[in-house]
């Protein structure tokens, strides 16, 4: 799987060396190393160019897997916090910050190695990674040239221009991440899923959260009552919620952190000992030269067409680097090997983002979508039926005290599903029965022909699929 030398120059300064590939993939993340892999696969050349930062990518090092293991041990806590209500006499539960948080390196530390292991088995070039021509790309002192290239090079954290919010600091989810002091508050600026997550991980171990958000609900962009029942269990927790604000201006004084803000026509401000800016990612552009490439970005990211061509057709690009990304490693895992594919067969694939798209917010109540939202089908003038069934009138549920939240079933004129939004428990892992309905284009009259076991979770599908079931056959 080597690459070619092609030719050493001297151009001001230093030997430069230039390799040829058939494939460059820069980023050695979730979707660059995916497209790594198809292309060897293929029996293509392939190198990988990354900057010095350390690899694994986002999701293993900073994202998706040390999240979700902080946020287990808060819902540790929570249960001993909460046994009483199940006829448990309760102890203390005191949270060990440094422990967590130690507990969440040894296990990020295993899964990145893994990675690792995978990306050596490429050349790889590490340094500053930027274009020099369209079909020229210079790590350092080092000249690439490939039949094809994909950028990879994933998100970064965006900071909006505040006044006051840098003299003042904060932290983002990356300090969070590994904080193993915790402050007595926190003022979390956002309501997106990452800020949903880690406010809640923070107030169940004991941090006073005030949550401002920008739109007048959390997740806004789901449908509405997705926002308003996760709002209220965080709400019951002790959190402190305003939606609908604008952020004027931040400052410190007598070593705490304040926040004003308008909502309503009014001002107002918060007070915390700690700043998180969650107000989500922007497109990892920044260095890479991409107009000598002749690649078109704007403020969303990198544009592609549908089979993940950027405006320079021998560069395709992946993951959440691109437009209108859906910042989700599985969608970003597939957009690099679709994009692996396209650049060296014969037939362009496309990707189905209704049914890839589907997604989870690991809160509790958690959150999982799969398929149309409610507003996705009026945005497009699709007729549809809709069907909801709450968990506090589901017997599982109400046996194991996790009562919070509904199912929501969409459904086409004709019965066919054309979307599943789950608030409650084990809804991330619920939701793949409405994935495989998704996928095989299956009617709500499929739902209820399957068998679901009792007393279980899942069968609370079953409900709104009844529902509409009913609903077409006195239509019919």
């Amino acid at each position: 799987n080597r690459g070619r030398f092609s030719e050493t120059r001297v151009i001001n300064g230093p030997m430069i060396r230039t390799y040829e590939y058939d494939f460059c993939v820069i980023g050695a993340g979730s979707a660059g190393y995916a497209a790594a892999t198809i292309a060897r696969a293929l029996g293509k050349t392939v190198v990988i160019a990354e900057s010095t930062a350390p690899l694994g990518g986002l999701c293993i090092l900073r994202g998706c897997m040390p999240s979700k293991t902080l946020l287990r041990s808060a819902e540790v806590a929570h249960l001993v916090a909460d046994a009483a209500r199940f006829g448990i006499e309760p102890c203390a539960a005191v949270a060990n910050v440094p422990a967590i948080v130690a507990r969440k390196r040894r296990i990020i530390k295993e899964f990145a190695d893994y990675r690792v292991e995978g990306i050596d088995a490429f050349p790889i070039l590490r340094g500053t990674v930027a274009f020099a021509s369209p079909d020229e790309l210079m790590v350092d002192r080092t000249v690439v040239r490939a039949r094809k290239y994909l950028v990879a090079t994933g998100s970064a954290i965006n900071v909006p221009e505040i006044p006051g919010l840098a003299e003042t600091g904060y932290v983002t989810s990356d300090d969070v991440l590994e904080m193993d002091a915790l402050p007595r508050s926190m003022a979390v600026l956002g309501g997106g899923p990452t800020a949903c997550e880690l406010a809640q991980y923070l107030q169940r171990l004991g941090v006073q959260v005030t949550m401002l958000q920008r739109s007048v609900t959390l997740l806004s962009g789901e449908d509405p009552e997705v926002g308003f029942v996760l709002r209220r269990a965080l709400v019951d927790e002790g959190m402190t919620i305003r939606t609908g604000v604008k952020l004027l201006s931040v400052s410190s004084a007598a070593g705490r952190k304040r926040v004003e803000f308008e909502s309503d026509g009014a001002t107002g401000a918060v007070e915390a000992d700690e700043i998180f800016v969650a107000l989500g990612r922007r497109a990892n552009v920044e260095g890479l030269n991409l107009e000598a490439a002749g690649i078109k970005c704007d403020r969303r990211g990198i544009v592609v067409n549908d089979h993940l061509q950027t405006t320079n057709p021998d560069v395709y690009a992946a993951g959440d680097v691109i437009e209108n990304s859906t910042q989700l490693v599985h969608v970003a895992v597939n957009e690099g090997q679709t994009a692996a594919r396209n650049a060296f067969g014969d037939r362009p694939l496309s990707i189905q983002y209704d049914l890839h798209g589907s997604r989870a917010v690991f809160t509790d109540p958690q959150v999982a979508i799969a398929g149309l939202t409610e507003r996705e089908c009026k945005e497009r003038a699709l007729p549809y039926s809709a069907a909801e069934f709450p968990f506090d009138d589901l017997g599982k549920a109400i046996a194991i005290g996790a009562t919070k939240g509904f199912v929501k079933m969409l459904a086409a004129p004709d019965g066919t599903v054309l979307g599943v939004a789950i608030v409650g428990a084990e809804a991330s892992d619920l939701i793949h029965e409405s994935i495989a309905l998704l996928y095989f284009k299956a009617n709500v009259r499929d739902v209820m022909s399957m068998p679901h076991l009792h007393p279980t979770l899942a069968e609370i599908l079953t409900y709104p699929a009844e529902e509409l079931c009913e609903r077409l056959e006195h239509e019919e």
